[in-house]
């Protein structure tokens, strides 16, 4: 008979790294029980036990959605990947990633190892970063035009009401050619940071935002990416661009364990 504890407990997976990585002397998600290590096939998981109920079934539902109680089982998630990405590598999995035995995780470990051995190597040495962007569409054309007069590439008549429908029209066709400026300019911003990343990713874009990608970016080379992110605000914040940028995460971004 399988004793009521052993069906009421799950193993909680914080996430993969190589053999030798210290298992962090802090509690796991529910406060309560210690983290530990299973090693398998090369690789060591990451695991504490919780109570499945707490994840699963209606009283799971509930939890999940209540942001008191959620909210610090997710930073504990969190304080354990930083720990852990302080010894070394990591393959971090998403809050919530259970097994229902150790056979289970076995097996999982098993069949994806090489895929998990090779995201390890590829984000060792590693931080991700994001960059978002939303873009005021009125402030650039609105520049553009600006750019165009003292350039000489717009001349506006001399009279005031024929002045005013020749610059009507030119913000009307600039405007209708601002996707295309705006292509060219996430392009050029891309190029610039390039030859400082070690790989990236383009996130969905929602609500206004015109760019959000993450990068994955060598720890030493990372000041100079802040550098020059910087100097890329400070080249298109007069056009309308706002930026934002967040880090350093876990490789999250990178880390792809329900499509292995």
């Amino acid at each position: 008979m399988i004793a009521k504890a052993e069906i009421d407990t799950a193993i909680y997976v914080y996430g993969f790294t190589l053999p030798g990585l210290v298992v962090p002397s802090i509690l796991g998600v529910d406060d309560e029980h210690v983290l530990s290590k299973y090693r398998c096939i090369g690789l060591q998981a990451i695991i504490s036990s919780v109570s499945i109920n707490d994840f699963t079934g209606e009283a799971g539902e509930i939890n999940l959605q209540n942001v008191a109680w959620l909210t610090p089982r997710v930073c504990r998630h969190a304080l354990v990947i930083d720990k852990l990405m302080d010894q070394g590598p990591v393959y971090p999995l998403t809050f919530g990633t259970l097994f229902s035995n150790v056979s289970a995780l076995a097996w999982e470990m098993k069949h994806n190892a090489n895929a998990i051995l090779a995201v390890i190597h590829h984000v060792s040495g590693c931080q991700e970063w994001s960059l978002e962007a939303t873009l005021d569409r009125k402030q650039a054309v609105d520049v553009l035009l600006t750019e165009g007069l003292h350039s000489g590439r717009f001349v506006l008549p001399d009279g005031a009401g024929r002045r005013h429908l020749e610059e009507q029209k030119l913000r009307r066709n600039l405007d209708s050619e601002l996707n295309g400026w705006l292509v060219q300019c996430l392009t050029s911003l891309q190029k610039e940071l390039s030859p400082l990343i070690h790989d990236n990713r383009s996130r969905r874009i929602t609500d206004d935002k015109v760019l959000h990608s993450v990068y994955l970016v060598p720890v030493e080379k990372v000041p100079e990416f802040q550098q020059q992110l910087t100097c890329i605000t400070n080249q298109y914040e007069i056009y309308g661009f706002s930026f934002r940028v967040t880090g350093p995460w876990a490789p999250y971004s990178f880390s792809h364990f329900s499509e292995l």
